[in-house]
């Protein structure tokens, strides 16, 4: 396996095309390599470890059920984890792949806090929103506080128009979930 985490490694450092990443994640996959036996590589010094969390975004659309049982490492270790910003890829892991149990109620509070955060930047933003609109679909208890944070910070904060025109959309979509009184 050292040899393989090395060739990746190698491979992500010196080569920082997308289409290097998405060999990878298919040889990943193809090969059926335990993502527990690569996790160490997230905290690789720049480029790799970012080049290898961008590898495991392109792993979580093309086969989410893969990322999953990693989550929670990554989510344990994100104050240790050096990537600017591994609070976005987090979040799309959580919207894309699922929130694991044993982390959940602290995966669902930091979501509100990158989705409120006025630092956050929109796109960290934007897959908070959607991990936590999934989360709401699933556990309705939740939809009166998603909605209010997405009014909250959609009234309070400068975002651009796309993403107010997106939390509009899933504003609309949490009212129709929502259970009449």
């Amino acid at each position: 396996m050292q040899t393989f985490i090395n060739q990746l490694s190698a491979s992500l450092k010196d080569d920082k095309t997308d289409l290097n990443r998405q060999r990878w994640a298919k040889q990943i996959i193809q090969e059926n390599i335990a993502l527990r036996d690569l996790v160490e590589i997230i905290h690789h010094p720049y480029p790799v470890g970012m080049r290898f969390s961008w590898m495991l975004g392109y792993l979580c659309e093309l086969a989410p059920a893969r990322v999953f049982p990693v989550i929670p490492y990554f989510f344990q270790q994100r104050e240790k984890i050096t990537i600017k910003n591994f609070n976005r890829s987090l979040a799309k892991m959580f919207y894309l792949a699922g929130i694991p149990t044993e982390i959940e109620p602290q995966a669902i509070n930091a979501l509100f806090q990158w989705l409120e955060d006025a630092h956050s930047d929109v796109s960290t933003k934007r897959f908070a929103m959607l991990a936590l609109y999934q989360y709401a679909v699933k556990q309705p208890e939740l939809i009166h506080e998603v909605m209010t944070s997405i009014d909250v910070i959609c009234t309070k904060q400068k975002l651009s128009a796309p993403f107010i025109r997106l939390a509009k959309t899933y504003m609309e979509k949490l009212k129709a979930l929502k259970p009449l009184p």
